[in-house]
């Protein structure tokens, strides 16, 4: 997890997380892209969107 932030960003941290709870980091996720004030922040959104999406994919769905 980040020191100020609480946003974890590296796999080891979302391996804690329940399904439940990386479904939630997701939409939240989402949802800040949607209300993003400049390009460069919804790309990143974007990209952290993507990387959930793919860790979610290898580890819960069979």
């Amino acid at each position: 997890m980040g020191k100020r932030s609480g946003v974890i960003d590296h796999e080891e941290g979302l391996a804690r997380l329940t399904l439940a709870e990386l479904d939630a980091e997701i939409a939240r996720c989402e949802m800040m892209r949607k209300i993003a004030t400049t390009t460069r922040g919804r790309k990143s959104l974007e990209s952290r969107i993507h990387w959930l999406e793919r860790f979610r994919a290898r580890h819960w769905e069979d």
